[in-house]
């Protein structure tokens, strides 16, 4: 499957070029970050030809960051030799609905099913993996008067993607999450999460933590690097080391933190992994490298934010490929900035590869991945230079301070 590039857009985060992609051969053109929508009869055809220009117009604004705007019409094959003589945009056919959704369920960013729900409810089940995986679904009926978020309403931003539905089709969003439902409500504690950018490790303790929340029980919370300021007194009970009772006390840290009964974890995604490595070292080594030396060093490697290299190292398959398993973007930096940055244990050798002052590629790179992360904040080393297999360097840093 080929992923559309990316472009800028001016006043807006990247988002992918619209464009409606015909099947070929039985494999799929996806946008990256693009939603499906599924028409189930004629009239929810004429609707999903409303809603595929109107989200062109309008995009999307994911939870996490981006403007989705492309999104793909599909119809049951019956309906797509009409669409034409409709004057709509022209519908990528299926045979059958949950097949089809089966394919193509986890290759788009969210669904919208113009059907009955009990239809999208059957498709779905056997598909559902995770809350924290799932795209969000939101079911239309028909005539495009209702958008019910259905699926990963929170987490994956259901609600939003509901909501903004209703008003390109001039209907009404139905939210159902106890959090957003009654007026004045508690905030839902994994939607504050995802707006911070935390990443939640122990997903079976939310649901005991939300259920107090919506009881009107404080919710003890350990956030010593002020991770999540808006989760506040009394809701929140700031600066406790232990759970409350039966209520697990939420520890936000990018130390590792070994898993407890009374415990829910997350990880803020501020630690930053310099590598060095040799020309064609395997991503599964680098991985191996990554993740011994943030256990090593007690740091969690659900924290990690990056990995940042020498800037003509960043072609290496390896190290793309092992940025890729560890779900970060690969930075890159010119040798002479790297060479610029105080470490403390720079190489003679690789200042004499690049013509340079003696220099370390994976401390510095770590240091300055940190720094520009938080600019206003002061870049610590937090696991020194590591040689593994005489192939692979690598070290860890944070950023301390104000984001």
């Amino acid at each position: 499957m080929r992923r559309l590039p990316l472009r800028a857009v001016p006043g807006r985060p990247l988002r992918a070029t619209p464009r409606q992609a015909p099947r070929a051969r039985g494999t799929l053109e996806t946008p990256a970050g693009g939603l499906a929508c599924w028409s189930l009869s004629r009239p929810g055809l004429a609707t999903g030809q409303r809603l595929v220009p109107g989200l062109a117009d309008h995009p999307w604004d994911a939870p996490e960051g981006g403007a989705v705007a492309d999104c793909l019409l599909f119809a049951p094959a019956r309906l797509c030799e009409l669409a034409g003589k409709d004057g709509g945009a022209a519908p990528i056919p299926f045979a059958r609905f949950a097949e089809a959704m089966a394919r193509d369920f986890h290759q788009f960013r969210g669904h919208v099913i113009i059907g009955a729900a009990g239809i999208a409810v059957r498709a779905l089940a056997p598909l559902l993996r995770h809350k924290s995986g799932d795209p969000p679904v939101v079911v239309l009926d028909a005539g495009g008067r209702f958008a019910v978020s259905l699926l990963s309403g929170h987490w994956g931003g259901g609600n939003s993607l509901a909501r903004h539905v209703a008003r390109l089709l001039g209907g009404e969003a139905v939210i159902t999450t106890a959090s957003d439902a009654v007026s004045g409500g508690p905030p839902a504690l994994d939607e504050l999460a995802r707006a911070a950018g935390l990443r939640i490790l122990d997903w079976d303790k939310l649901p005991r933590v939300a259920a107090a929340l919506l009881e009107g029980w404080p919710v003890p919370l350990s956030d010593p690097l002020s991770c999540l300021p808006v989760a506040r007194e009394p809701r929140f009970l700031r600066g406790a080391e232990k759970a409350g009772g039966d209520i697990p006390l939420v520890r936000i840290h990018w130390r590792l933190m070994p898993p407890e009964p009374g415990l829910l974890r997350m990880a803020p995604p501020l630690l930053h992994a310099g590598v060095g490595c040799r020309r064609g070292v395997d991503a599964a080594s680098i991985v191996s490298a990554v993740r011994e030396t943030l256990a090593g060093h007690g740091l969690e490697t659900a924290a990690l934010a990056s990995l940042a290299t020498v800037a003509e190292k960043a072609g290496e398959p390896g190290l793309r490929d092992a940025a890729r398993r560890l779900g970060v973007p690969l930075l890159a930096y010119p040798a002479p900035q790297l060479a610029a940055m105080p470490v403390p244990h720079p190489s003679v050798a690789a200042g004499a590869r690049f013509g340079l002052p003696p220099f370390s590629v994976c401390e510095g790179a770590a240091l300055l991945a940190a720094q520009e992360a938080r600019p206003h904040g002061r870049a610590l080393l937090l696991a020194p230079k590591t040689v593994f297999q005489g192939r692979i360097t690598v070290a860890v840093a944070v950023c301390q301070g104000e984001k």
